[in-house]
């Protein structure tokens, strides 16, 4: 996540063709959008004094509880912390040393069962290691591929944050989903795959990158677009989601 592209990188066969099927794709037009207010991560720091919640799953993946199907875990949830508004009802939360997320997807309290926390699925993610988690062909526990996102990666991964804004530099390729992905496949660094999207596009996992050769600041940007079009020249963004538009993502909590 954290590798720039590089000078002369491979390229796909048919990548024009990709690209072409990648911006015709959404019902809402050729343009990229950055979900900030729903359909988006509000991410969270925990501190040493967060207490631990526990958070039944009706599939725990890495370092939730045992794993697997019904799996129970516990995590740091802050004081009015809430996840997404929206069907997807992410949350991810940072450890108070910051080396370890948190993240559910179809997160509630007070919904499923009364009086608790339940997500469709949690599994954590080690901040100091590759960000990448065991494939799904060959991944042993099979559930430790599995991720909060469609394509296994962690919520914070590709997360655009309000400090990064705020300081005009993005250090990390970025993540976006689009409506034709590739269904039913997934490339390394993804671990698993979405059911949903087309029979031809580009697939979990692959990375498109913007021409590093244009100058961003004669684009007519803000300058928080002119951020984030530097970070897709230097370090491109990967297929993480299944979207009904063209969508990159940005923390989305109260704070930020």
């Amino acid at each position: 996540w954290n590798t720039p592209i590089g000078a002369t990188p491979a390229l796909e066969a048919d990548s024009q063709a990709l690209i072409n099927a990648f911006r015709n794709s959404s019902p809402f037009g050729e343009h990229l959008d950055v979900n900030i207010a729903r359909f988006s991560i509000p991410l969270y720091q925990a501190t040493s004094g967060t207490p631990l919640q526990s958070v039944a799953t009706n599939l725990g993946g890495e370092g939730w509880g045992q794993g697997g199907p019904g799996a129970v875990g516990t995590m740091p949830i802050p004081p009015g912390a809430r996840p997404d508004d929206s069907f997807d009802a992410h949350m991810a939360v940072l450890s108070a040393d910051r080396t370890k997320e948190y993240g559910c997807w179809a997160m509630n309290f007070n919904g499923t069962r009364a009086g608790a926390w339940y997500a469709q699925l949690c599994a954590t993610s080690a901040l100091t290691g590759s960000g990448v988690r065991p494939p799904a062909n060959t991944a042993n526990p099979w559930w430790s591929a599995h991720g909060a996102r469609a394509c296994g990666f962690p919520l914070v991964a590709g997360l655009i944050r309000a400090d990064e804004i705020r300081a005009g530099r993005i250090d990390h390729a970025l993540v976006f989903a689009y409506p034709a992905l590739r269904k039913n496949r997934f490339t390394p660094p993804a671990s698993t795959n979405s059911s949903d999207g087309a029979d031809y596009g580009i697939p979990c996992g692959g990375r498109i990158q913007f021409d590093p050769s244009i100058d961003v600041t004669k684009l007519g940007l803000s300058p928080a677009g002119v951020t984030i079009m530097r970070a897709l020249q230097q370090y491109g963004a990967y297929v993480g989601d299944y979207s009904g538009a063209l969508s990159m993502y940005a923390d989305n909590s109260p704070d930020a």
